[in-house]
């Protein structure tokens, strides 16, 4: 599946200049593009991507970079897991 943005977006939106991190930003710009299009389920992905999705998966890129330091078990990752989880009766 095509990630929602590019690297080169991501990096300009959270105004990072070097490439060592390149790994990293693109792991979040994946899982953010993932968790959008879970919630943005009625975009066919035909189109070009609307300006609303690419903005959502920037915050969602931007927060997860600036926050990265401050990880609090549950706060996070439960948005990016909940569709993953298996519910039993």
């Amino acid at each position: 599946m095509t990630d929602l943005v590019t690297l080169t977006e991501a990096k300009e939106f959270l105004r990072v200049m070097h490439d060592h991190e390149n790994d990293t930003i693109l792991l979040l710009v994946a899982a953010a593009s993932e968790a959008v299009r879970a919630i943005a389920d009625s975009w066919d992905g035909i189109e070009p991507v609307p300006a609303r999705l690419k903005m959502a998966v920037l915050s969602r890129v931007s927060i997860l970079y600036d926050e990265r330091g401050d990880v609090r078990p549950g706060l996070g990752e439960d948005r990016l897991l909940a569709p993953l989880r298996e519910v039993r009766l």
